[in-house]
């Protein structure tokens, strides 16, 4: 599959440090959430490659899709931008099958930019056909160039997995307006649950 590229993306300085914080992710001390977000140091970055196939459809806001294949690609620079890139494909039912790229930002400073607001978003997709081989997925493009918007999506319009990625970022980047947003919206336990347990969460581990 091929791959865009952001230029914005190209800094290594923006992405460095997540190697020697490793072992805090593997820790085996048990801390808070919240705790865990506030020991996160910056920057912090990781990637994580899922291959979605329960209520896909509803996870994507489609009709048909029966899978995805995503590559998130997670993280909050030393000035506290969020900066989540995701590419992937997704294809199964009677939908047009689709690979697309897509990055979610929001600027520094974090105190003055409420949490779970606006993102900007950068998407680029094409629609063609995903076949499975023995080398994994192969896709191959319908007639016609891919297609790009730029646009301002609240929080609440944005799908499912990706607002996970978002809200451990938002923890890490304002550990405590997050997690006071998070219960103006009634969503505390929900996502408080969902990283309790979760290692892959954050650079300290539960």
């Amino acid at each position: 599959m091929d791959r865009w590229v952001d230029p914005d993306e190209a800094d290594p300085a923006q992405w460095r440090g997540a190697g020697p914080h490793e072992d805090l992710r593997r820790g085996a001390e048990t801390v808070s959430v919240l705790e865990r977000a506030c020991r996160t140091p910056l920057p912090y970055q990781h990637e994580i490659d899922v291959h979605h196939s329960d209520d896909v459809a509803e996870q994507f806001q489609s009709s048909e899709y029966e899978h995805a294949r995503v590559v998130y690609n997670s993280g909050v620079d030393a000035e506290r931008r969020i900066k989540l890139l995701t590419r992937g494909v997704l294809w199964g039912g009677d939908e047009t099958h689709q690979r697309f790229q897509a990055q979610y930002r929001r600027p520094p400073p974090p105190t003055e930019t409420v949490p779970f607001g606006e993102y900007t978003v950068w998407s680029r997709y094409q629609y063609g056909t995903i076949e499975r081989t023995d080398d994994g997925l192969t896709f191959t493009a319908n007639e016609g160039g891919p297609d790009e918007t730029l646009r301002e999506l609240d929080w609440g319009t944005l799908f499912d997995p990706v607002q996970e990625r978002l809200a451990e970022l938002e923890l890490v980047r304002n550990p405590a307006f997050g997690k006071y947003r998070f219960e103006e919206l009634g969503e505390w336990e929900a996502y408080r649950t969902r990283f309790k347990y979760d290692p892959g969460a954050f650079a300290v581990g539960p």
